[in-house]
Protein backbone atom coordinates (compact mmCIF):
# COMPACT_ATOMS: atom_id res chain seq x y z
CA UNK A 1 0.00 0.00 0.00
CA UNK A 2 2.62 2.37 1.22
CA UNK A 3 4.81 1.08 -2.38
CA UNK A 4 1.56 2.67 -4.44
CA UNK A 5 1.25 5.73 -2.68
CA UNK A 6 5.00 6.28 -3.45
CA UNK A 7 4.11 5.57 -7.14
CA UNK A 8 1.06 7.59 -7.32
CA UNK A 9 2.98 10.44 -5.61
CA UNK A 10 5.87 10.49 -7.79
CA UNK A 11 3.54 9.99 -10.98
CA UNK A 12 1.90 13.22 -9.80
CA UNK A 13 5.17 15.44 -9.42
CA UNK A 14 6.66 14.28 -13.11
CA UNK A 15 2.77 15.32 -14.57
CA UNK A 16 3.07 18.97 -12.46
CA UNK A 17 6.73 19.51 -13.81
CA UNK A 18 5.47 18.36 -17.23
CA UNK A 19 2.58 21.03 -16.98
CA UNK A 20 4.84 23.14 -15.47
CA UNK A 21 7.49 23.15 -18.41
CA UNK A 22 4.50 23.03 -20.67
CA UNK A 23 2.96 26.29 -19.24
CA UNK A 24 6.70 28.24 -19.30
CA UNK A 25 7.16 27.17 -23.02
CA UNK A 26 3.44 28.56 -23.93
CA UNK A 27 4.09 31.58 -22.07
CA UNK A 28 7.66 32.68 -23.15
CA UNK A 29 7.06 35.75 -25.33
CA UNK A 30 9.50 34.76 -28.30
CA UNK A 31 6.77 31.14 -28.67
CA UNK A 32 3.65 33.42 -28.81
CA UNK A 33 5.17 35.94 -31.24
CA UNK A 34 6.42 32.91 -33.56
CA UNK A 35 2.91 31.72 -33.16
CA UNK A 36 1.20 34.95 -33.83
CA UNK A 37 3.57 35.74 -37.06
CA UNK A 38 2.20 31.65 -38.10
CA UNK A 39 -1.25 33.04 -37.83
CA UNK A 40 -0.64 36.12 -39.73
CA UNK A 41 0.94 34.05 -42.24
CA UNK A 42 -2.11 31.89 -42.68
CA UNK A 43 -4.59 34.55 -42.75
CA UNK A 44 -2.37 35.91 -45.69
CA UNK A 45 -2.34 32.46 -47.59
CA UNK A 46 -6.26 32.08 -47.12
CA UNK A 47 -6.40 35.73 -48.36
CA UNK A 48 -4.07 35.33 -51.52
CA UNK A 49 -6.30 32.25 -52.05
CA UNK A 50 -9.95 33.75 -52.30
CA UNK A 51 -8.22 36.28 -54.87
CA UNK A 52 -6.81 33.96 -57.18
CA UNK A 53 -9.70 31.37 -57.68
CA UNK A 54 -11.73 34.22 -57.88
CA UNK A 55 -9.22 36.29 -60.86
CA UNK A 56 -8.51 32.75 -62.52
CA UNK A 57 -9.32 32.56 -65.96
CA UNK A 58 -12.30 30.22 -66.24
CA UNK A 59 -12.02 30.14 -69.85
CA UNK A 60 -8.31 28.57 -69.62
CA UNK A 61 -9.14 26.64 -66.45
CA UNK A 62 -12.13 24.45 -68.01
CA UNK A 63 -9.95 24.10 -70.80
CA UNK A 64 -7.48 22.48 -68.57
CA UNK A 65 -10.04 20.22 -67.19
CA UNK A 66 -11.44 19.09 -70.55
CA UNK A 67 -7.86 18.28 -71.39
CA UNK A 68 -7.68 16.04 -67.90
CA UNK A 69 -5.95 18.34 -65.36
CA UNK A 70 -7.11 17.12 -61.64
CA UNK A 71 -6.32 20.33 -60.06
CA UNK A 72 -7.98 22.75 -62.64
CA UNK A 73 -11.32 20.71 -62.61
CA UNK A 74 -10.96 21.44 -58.74
CA UNK A 75 -11.03 24.97 -59.04
CA UNK A 76 -13.96 24.67 -61.22
CA UNK A 77 -15.64 22.43 -58.45
CA UNK A 78 -14.86 25.27 -55.66
CA UNK A 79 -15.96 28.09 -58.21
CA UNK A 80 -19.45 26.03 -58.58
CA UNK A 81 -19.84 25.99 -54.47
CA UNK A 82 -19.30 29.62 -53.83
CA UNK A 83 -21.15 29.96 -50.87
CA UNK A 84 -19.39 27.24 -49.21
CA UNK A 85 -15.93 28.10 -50.09
CA UNK A 86 -16.70 31.62 -49.10
CA UNK A 87 -18.08 31.12 -46.24
CA UNK A 88 -15.10 28.76 -44.62
CA UNK A 89 -12.24 31.47 -46.05
CA UNK A 90 -14.28 33.71 -44.30
CA UNK A 91 -14.48 31.77 -40.94
CA UNK A 92 -10.23 30.82 -41.65
CA UNK A 93 -9.28 34.04 -42.44
CA UNK A 94 -10.75 35.65 -39.19
CA UNK A 95 -9.78 32.77 -36.99
CA UNK A 96 -6.37 32.80 -38.00
CA UNK A 97 -6.48 37.08 -37.64
CA UNK A 98 -8.15 37.04 -34.19
CA UNK A 99 -5.72 34.68 -33.39
CA UNK A 100 -2.49 36.75 -34.20
CA UNK A 101 -3.89 39.57 -32.39
CA UNK A 102 -4.44 37.99 -29.54
CA UNK A 103 -0.97 36.15 -29.38
CA UNK A 104 0.30 39.72 -30.25
CA UNK A 105 -1.56 41.62 -27.12
CA UNK A 106 -0.23 38.70 -24.92
CA UNK A 107 3.30 39.23 -26.26
CA UNK A 108 2.95 43.09 -25.93
CA UNK A 109 1.70 42.23 -22.07
CA UNK A 110 5.32 40.41 -21.23
CA UNK A 111 7.50 43.01 -22.81
CA UNK A 112 6.30 46.13 -21.44
CA UNK A 113 5.75 46.53 -17.55
CA UNK A 114 3.05 48.70 -18.42
CA UNK A 115 -0.39 47.04 -19.86
CA UNK A 116 -2.10 50.12 -21.28
CA UNK A 117 1.49 51.15 -23.43
CA UNK A 118 1.23 47.14 -24.33
CA UNK A 119 -2.13 47.10 -25.78
CA UNK A 120 -1.62 50.42 -27.94
CA UNK A 121 1.66 48.90 -29.43
CA UNK A 122 -0.04 45.83 -29.61
CA UNK A 123 -2.88 47.22 -31.40
CA UNK A 124 -0.80 49.47 -34.01
CA UNK A 125 1.54 46.71 -34.55
CA UNK A 126 -1.25 43.87 -35.45
CA UNK A 127 -3.32 46.45 -37.68
CA UNK A 128 0.02 46.88 -39.64
CA UNK A 129 0.55 43.51 -39.90
CA UNK A 130 -3.05 42.33 -40.82
CA UNK A 131 -3.53 45.02 -43.05
CA UNK A 132 -0.55 44.55 -44.97
CA UNK A 133 0.88 40.98 -45.06
CA UNK A 134 -2.24 39.29 -44.12
CA UNK A 135 -4.99 41.46 -46.59
CA UNK A 136 -2.99 43.89 -49.33
CA UNK A 137 0.66 42.03 -49.68
CA UNK A 138 -0.71 38.66 -50.58
CA UNK A 139 -3.85 39.95 -52.81
CA UNK A 140 -1.49 42.23 -55.25
CA UNK A 141 0.87 39.47 -55.77
CA UNK A 142 -2.07 37.02 -56.48
CA UNK A 143 -3.51 38.94 -58.75
CA UNK A 144 -0.40 39.10 -60.90
CA UNK A 145 -0.29 35.69 -61.37
CA UNK A 146 -3.85 33.92 -60.70
CA UNK A 147 -4.42 30.59 -62.55
CA UNK A 148 -0.91 29.46 -61.61
CA UNK A 149 -1.72 30.30 -58.06
CA UNK A 150 -5.47 28.68 -58.06
CA UNK A 151 -4.09 25.47 -59.16
CA UNK A 152 -1.43 25.30 -56.27
CA UNK A 153 -4.14 26.03 -53.84
CA UNK A 154 -7.08 24.44 -55.30
CA UNK A 155 -6.33 21.09 -53.06
CA UNK A 156 -5.82 22.72 -49.83
CA UNK A 157 -8.80 24.59 -50.40
CA UNK A 158 -11.11 21.50 -50.68
CA UNK A 159 -9.12 19.85 -47.26
CA UNK A 160 -10.11 22.91 -45.75
CA UNK A 161 -14.22 23.24 -46.79
CA UNK A 162 -14.53 20.01 -45.43
CA UNK A 163 -12.82 20.35 -41.96
CA UNK A 164 -14.54 23.41 -41.46
CA UNK A 165 -17.70 22.68 -42.66
CA UNK A 166 -19.31 21.71 -39.64
CA UNK A 167 -18.27 24.81 -37.87
CA UNK A 168 -19.34 27.07 -40.85
CA UNK A 169 -22.54 25.97 -40.42
CA UNK A 170 -22.58 26.26 -36.81
CA UNK A 171 -22.02 29.61 -37.01
CA UNK A 172 -24.52 30.03 -39.40
CA UNK A 173 -27.37 28.90 -37.15
CA UNK A 174 -26.22 31.19 -34.53
CA UNK A 175 -26.33 34.00 -36.72
CA UNK A 176 -29.71 32.98 -37.93
CA UNK A 177 -30.94 32.84 -34.26
CA UNK A 178 -30.26 36.72 -33.99
CA UNK A 179 -31.08 38.15 -37.05
CA UNK A 180 -33.40 35.68 -38.40
CA UNK A 181 -32.98 33.49 -41.55
CA UNK A 182 -32.34 35.48 -45.00
CA UNK A 183 -35.12 35.67 -47.74
CA UNK A 184 -35.47 31.83 -49.18
CA UNK A 185 -32.94 31.28 -52.36
CA UNK A 186 -30.56 34.10 -50.59
CA UNK A 187 -26.71 33.72 -50.08
CA UNK A 188 -24.88 34.73 -46.95
CA UNK A 189 -22.48 36.38 -48.95
CA UNK A 190 -20.78 39.66 -48.82
CA UNK A 191 -22.43 42.67 -50.50
CA UNK A 192 -20.21 43.17 -53.56
CA UNK A 193 -20.31 47.59 -54.29
CA UNK A 194 -19.85 48.76 -57.74
CA UNK A 195 -16.53 50.34 -56.23
CA UNK A 196 -15.11 46.91 -55.47
CA UNK A 197 -16.19 45.62 -58.83
CA UNK A 198 -14.25 48.36 -60.42
CA UNK A 199 -11.29 48.09 -57.92
CA UNK A 200 -11.66 43.92 -59.28
CA UNK A 201 -11.31 45.06 -62.78
CA UNK A 202 -8.36 47.30 -62.33
CA UNK A 203 -6.37 44.45 -60.34
CA UNK A 204 -7.35 42.46 -62.84
CA UNK A 205 -5.74 44.66 -65.83
CA UNK A 206 -2.55 44.99 -63.29
CA UNK A 207 -2.12 41.06 -62.74
CA UNK A 208 -2.96 40.65 -66.93
CA UNK A 209 -6.08 38.63 -66.88
CA UNK A 210 -7.63 41.73 -68.45
CA UNK A 211 -6.15 43.41 -71.06
CA UNK A 212 -6.56 47.55 -71.15
CA UNK A 213 -8.79 47.64 -73.66
CA UNK A 214 -11.30 45.66 -71.77
CA UNK A 215 -10.64 46.99 -68.52
CA UNK A 216 -11.96 50.69 -70.33
CA UNK A 217 -14.95 48.79 -72.09
CA UNK A 218 -16.08 47.09 -68.45
CA UNK A 219 -16.05 50.97 -66.82
CA UNK A 220 -17.66 52.16 -69.48
CA UNK A 221 -20.56 50.12 -68.81
CA UNK A 222 -20.60 51.15 -65.49
CA UNK A 223 -20.84 54.71 -67.07
CA UNK A 224 -23.19 54.13 -69.16
CA UNK A 225 -26.02 53.61 -66.32
CA UNK A 226 -25.31 57.03 -64.79
CA UNK A 227 -24.97 58.80 -68.18
CA UNK A 228 -28.29 61.18 -69.13
CA UNK A 229 -29.82 62.15 -73.02
CA UNK A 230 -28.44 64.82 -72.72
CA UNK A 231 -24.85 64.37 -72.52
CA UNK A 232 -25.24 61.50 -75.60
CA UNK A 233 -27.24 63.40 -78.03
CA UNK A 234 -26.42 65.46 -80.77
CA UNK A 235 -27.32 69.10 -80.51
CA UNK A 236 -29.76 70.66 -82.55
CA UNK A 237 -27.01 72.88 -84.21
CA UNK A 238 -25.51 69.70 -85.55
CA UNK A 239 -29.17 67.97 -86.43
CA UNK A 240 -29.72 67.32 -90.74
CA UNK A 241 -33.74 67.82 -90.66
CA UNK A 242 -35.94 67.63 -93.79
CA UNK A 243 -39.00 70.12 -93.99
CA UNK A 244 -42.20 68.28 -94.46
CA UNK A 245 -43.06 69.45 -98.10
CA UNK A 246 -39.35 68.34 -99.42
CA UNK A 247 -39.75 65.45 -102.21
CA UNK A 248 -38.04 62.00 -102.71
CA UNK A 249 -35.21 64.31 -104.89
CA UNK A 250 -34.94 66.53 -101.90
CA UNK A 251 -34.16 63.57 -99.39
CA UNK A 252 -31.89 61.88 -102.13
CA UNK A 253 -29.68 65.01 -102.23
CA UNK A 254 -28.82 64.82 -98.69
CA UNK A 255 -27.78 61.51 -98.44
CA UNK A 256 -25.73 62.58 -101.02
CA UNK A 257 -24.32 65.38 -98.88
CA UNK A 258 -24.41 63.77 -95.47
CA UNK A 259 -24.65 60.45 -95.82
CA UNK A 260 -27.03 59.69 -92.70
CA UNK A 261 -29.92 57.04 -93.08
CA UNK A 262 -32.45 58.66 -90.76
CA UNK A 263 -34.12 62.42 -90.77
CA UNK A 264 -36.37 63.79 -88.62
CA UNK A 265 -39.08 65.96 -90.84
CA UNK A 266 -39.61 69.52 -89.28
CA UNK A 267 -42.84 71.81 -89.71
CA UNK A 268 -41.48 74.49 -89.68
CA UNK A 269 -38.35 74.70 -88.00
CA UNK A 270 -36.24 72.34 -85.84
CA UNK A 271 -38.46 72.47 -82.94
CA UNK A 272 -41.50 71.63 -84.69
CA UNK A 273 -41.02 67.98 -85.52
CA UNK A 274 -43.53 65.84 -86.47
CA UNK A 275 -41.93 62.33 -87.38
CA UNK A 276 -39.03 60.55 -88.63
CA UNK A 277 -37.82 59.67 -92.60
CA UNK A 278 -36.16 56.65 -93.14
CA UNK A 279 -34.06 56.16 -95.98
CA UNK A 280 -34.39 52.81 -96.66
CA UNK A 281 -38.14 52.81 -97.26
CA UNK A 282 -37.83 55.38 -99.99
CA UNK A 283 -35.41 53.28 -101.23
CA UNK A 284 -37.49 49.70 -101.08
CA UNK A 285 -40.73 52.04 -102.62
CA UNK A 286 -38.06 53.25 -105.62
CA UNK A 287 -36.84 49.97 -106.35
CA UNK A 288 -40.21 48.56 -106.64
CA UNK A 289 -41.17 51.39 -108.62
CA UNK A 290 -43.87 52.61 -106.20
CA UNK A 291 -42.95 56.29 -106.59
CA UNK A 292 -41.40 59.09 -108.53
CA UNK A 293 -38.33 61.04 -107.44
CA UNK A 294 -40.86 64.23 -107.45
CA UNK A 295 -43.70 62.42 -105.32
CA UNK A 296 -43.44 64.02 -101.77
CA UNK A 297 -42.12 62.26 -98.49
CA UNK A 298 -45.50 62.00 -96.42
CA UNK A 299 -46.19 58.93 -96.91
CA UNK A 300 -42.71 57.63 -95.68
CA UNK A 301 -43.22 60.07 -92.52
CA UNK A 302 -42.74 57.56 -89.38
CA UNK A 303 -43.89 58.58 -85.56
CA UNK A 304 -41.41 60.65 -83.65
CA UNK A 305 -40.14 59.30 -80.16
CA UNK A 306 -39.41 62.37 -77.67
CA UNK A 307 -37.59 62.01 -74.31
CA UNK A 308 -36.55 64.56 -71.64
CA UNK A 309 -33.09 65.70 -71.45
CA UNK A 310 -32.32 64.05 -67.95
CA UNK A 311 -33.57 60.61 -68.94
CA UNK A 312 -30.49 57.94 -68.59
CA UNK A 313 -29.15 56.41 -71.66
CA UNK A 314 -29.45 52.69 -70.62
CA UNK A 315 -33.58 53.22 -69.71
CA UNK A 316 -33.50 54.61 -73.47
CA UNK A 317 -31.96 51.87 -74.18
CA UNK A 318 -34.19 49.45 -73.13
CA UNK A 319 -37.56 51.26 -74.63
CA UNK A 320 -35.33 51.34 -77.69
CA UNK A 321 -35.28 47.45 -77.77
CA UNK A 322 -38.72 46.84 -76.25
CA UNK A 323 -40.85 49.56 -78.50
CA UNK A 324 -38.37 48.89 -82.02
CA UNK A 325 -37.54 52.33 -82.77
CA UNK A 326 -33.74 53.90 -83.70
CA UNK A 327 -33.90 57.31 -82.95
CA UNK A 328 -35.16 59.45 -80.31
CA UNK A 329 -35.72 63.73 -79.98
CA UNK A 330 -34.64 65.40 -77.04
CA UNK A 331 -37.10 67.92 -75.78
CA UNK A 332 -35.02 70.38 -73.27
CA UNK A 333 -37.99 72.34 -69.95
CA UNK A 334 -39.01 74.63 -72.53
CA UNK A 335 -40.35 71.85 -75.52
CA UNK A 336 -38.02 72.80 -77.80
CA UNK A 337 -35.80 70.78 -79.59
CA UNK A 338 -32.56 70.38 -77.44
CA UNK A 339 -31.06 67.42 -79.50
CA UNK A 340 -31.43 63.62 -80.79
CA UNK A 341 -30.21 60.40 -79.83
CA UNK A 342 -29.56 57.14 -82.22
CA UNK A 343 -29.00 53.71 -81.36
CA UNK A 344 -26.00 54.07 -82.78
CA UNK A 345 -24.84 56.95 -79.91
CA UNK A 346 -26.15 54.79 -77.12
CA UNK A 347 -23.65 51.86 -78.76
CA UNK A 348 -20.96 54.10 -79.27
CA UNK A 349 -21.17 55.61 -75.28
CA UNK A 350 -19.63 51.94 -74.51
CA UNK A 351 -17.72 50.43 -77.50
CA UNK A 352 -16.34 54.02 -79.07
CA UNK A 353 -16.88 55.72 -83.01
CA UNK A 354 -18.85 53.64 -85.33
CA UNK A 355 -20.55 54.97 -88.77
CA UNK A 356 -23.76 54.66 -90.22
CA UNK A 357 -24.11 52.06 -93.17
CA UNK A 358 -24.40 55.26 -95.10
CA UNK A 359 -21.82 57.27 -93.31
CA UNK A 360 -18.61 58.45 -94.48
CA UNK A 361 -16.18 57.92 -91.81
CA UNK A 362 -14.29 60.97 -90.57
CA UNK A 363 -11.16 61.20 -88.80
CA UNK A 364 -11.89 63.12 -85.87
CA UNK A 365 -8.24 63.79 -83.93
CA UNK A 366 -5.31 64.23 -86.91
CA UNK A 367 -1.97 63.71 -85.51
CA UNK A 368 0.74 66.09 -86.48
CA UNK A 369 3.68 65.25 -84.88
CA UNK A 370 3.95 64.44 -81.21
CA UNK A 371 2.55 67.39 -79.62
CA UNK A 372 0.25 69.06 -82.48
CA UNK A 373 -3.15 67.85 -83.39
CA UNK A 374 -5.94 68.69 -85.33
CA UNK A 375 -9.39 68.21 -83.30
CA UNK A 376 -12.88 67.99 -84.47
CA UNK A 377 -14.58 70.40 -82.35
CA UNK A 378 -17.82 67.79 -82.01
CA UNK A 379 -15.32 65.21 -80.17
CA UNK A 380 -16.37 64.53 -76.59
CA UNK A 381 -14.09 66.27 -74.04
CA UNK A 382 -13.74 62.29 -72.89
CA UNK A 383 -12.74 61.26 -75.92
CA UNK A 384 -10.41 64.45 -75.94
CA UNK A 385 -8.79 63.29 -73.02
CA UNK A 386 -7.88 59.48 -73.55
CA UNK A 387 -6.66 60.21 -76.88
CA UNK A 388 -4.37 63.09 -76.10
CA UNK A 389 -3.77 61.92 -72.03
CA UNK A 390 -5.03 65.57 -71.25
CA UNK A 391 -7.42 66.67 -68.56
CA UNK A 392 -9.74 69.28 -70.30
CA UNK A 393 -12.89 69.58 -67.33
CA UNK A 394 -15.83 71.07 -68.04
CA UNK A 395 -19.31 71.10 -66.28
CA UNK A 396 -21.19 73.26 -68.91
CA UNK A 397 -19.78 71.76 -72.28
CA UNK A 398 -19.61 68.20 -73.77
CA UNK A 399 -17.60 68.83 -76.80
CA UNK A 400 -14.42 70.30 -77.42
CA UNK A 401 -16.17 73.13 -79.67
CA UNK A 402 -18.22 74.04 -76.59
CA UNK A 403 -15.23 73.75 -74.65
CA UNK A 404 -13.13 75.96 -76.35
CA UNK A 405 -16.28 78.52 -76.80
CA UNK A 406 -16.43 78.70 -73.25
CA UNK A 407 -12.87 79.42 -72.09
CA UNK A 408 -13.03 82.57 -75.15
CA UNK A 409 -16.55 83.47 -73.20
CA UNK A 410 -17.34 84.49 -76.98
CA UNK A 411 -17.37 82.95 -80.30
CA UNK A 412 -13.40 83.34 -81.49
CA UNK A 413 -11.76 84.31 -84.57
CA UNK A 414 -10.15 81.90 -86.44
CA UNK A 415 -6.34 81.80 -85.71
CA UNK A 416 -7.04 82.96 -81.51
CA UNK A 417 -5.64 80.81 -79.23
CA UNK A 418 -5.48 80.44 -75.51
CA UNK A 419 -3.16 78.46 -72.78
CA UNK A 420 -5.18 75.72 -70.45
CA UNK A 421 -3.30 74.22 -68.57
CA UNK A 422 -0.21 72.57 -70.42
CA UNK A 423 -1.73 72.71 -73.66
CA UNK A 424 -2.23 75.70 -75.89
CA UNK A 425 -5.83 75.47 -78.21
CA UNK A 426 -6.02 77.11 -81.67
CA UNK A 427 -9.14 78.07 -83.19
CA UNK A 428 -8.31 76.81 -87.48
CA UNK A 429 -12.20 76.69 -88.41
CA UNK A 430 -15.29 78.03 -88.04
CA UNK A 431 -18.49 77.04 -89.44
CA UNK A 432 -21.03 79.39 -88.77
CA UNK A 433 -21.02 80.19 -84.90
CA UNK A 434 -19.62 76.45 -84.69
CA UNK A 435 -16.17 75.88 -83.24
CA UNK A 436 -15.08 73.26 -85.98
CA UNK A 437 -11.74 72.62 -85.66
CA UNK A 438 -9.14 73.49 -83.13
CA UNK A 439 -5.10 73.05 -82.74
CA UNK A 440 -3.79 71.86 -79.72
CA UNK A 441 -0.40 71.49 -78.64
CA UNK A 442 1.42 70.04 -75.66
CA UNK A 443 3.81 72.77 -74.42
Amino acid sequence: MHFAFCILHFAFCILHFIMDTFLSFIYDHWVLFTVSAASILLAAFFAASETAIVFANKSRLRELSEAGNARAAAVIRLLEERNRLHSTLLLAENFFIVLAAALGTVTAIHLFADTTIAVIVSAAVSTVFVVLVSKLVPKGLAARNPDSLALVVAGPMRLMMRLLSPAARLLAAIADLFAGPGPQGMSCTAVVTEEDIKAMINLGEEGGSLKEEEKELLHKVFEFGDTLASEAMRPRTEIVSIPSHSTLQDVLGLVSEFGYSRYPVIEDTIDTVIGILYVKDILVAMSAGEVKREDGVQRFIRPAYFIPENKRVSELLAEMQRERFQIAIVIDEYGGTAGLVTLEDLIEEIVGSIHDELETAERDVEIVDEKNFVVSGQSALDEVNELLDASLQSNDFNTLGGFVFGLFGRMPKVGEQLKYKNLKLEVLELEGRKINKVKITKL
